[in-house]
């Protein structure tokens, strides 16, 4: 059985978790380029990210639903999809 400990700056601290930080970035960065080969800008993939947004907002107004490689739990997607299905003056 292993002990489990959260520590702060683990990875400048304990050379191993600094190297699985290193391949886990990689790792991700090569996922979203992946997911842009597919769906074109994505940007960096966080919802902090103004062109992540952008791509998602503009999917979800085209398809009406969040794309596959969406994080359905981030409210931002959540708020998007809402927002979307929320009817207008316009429609009535």
């Amino acid at each position: 059985m292993y002990k489990r400990q959260a520590q702060h700056r683990a990875d400048d601290e304990h050379a191993i978790v600094g190297a699985a930080s290193i391949v886990a970035k990689v790792e991700r960065d090569r996922r979203v380029e992946a997911i842009a080969d597919e769906y074109g800008e994505v940007g960096s993939g966080y919802p902090s990210d103004g062109t992540t947004r952008e791509f998602l907002r503009e999917y979800v107004r085209d398809h009406g639903i969040l794309p596959d490689c969406a994080r359905k739990s981030w409210s931002t997607c959540a708020d998007l999809v809402a927002a979307h299905e929320q009817s207008s003056l316009g429609d009535f």
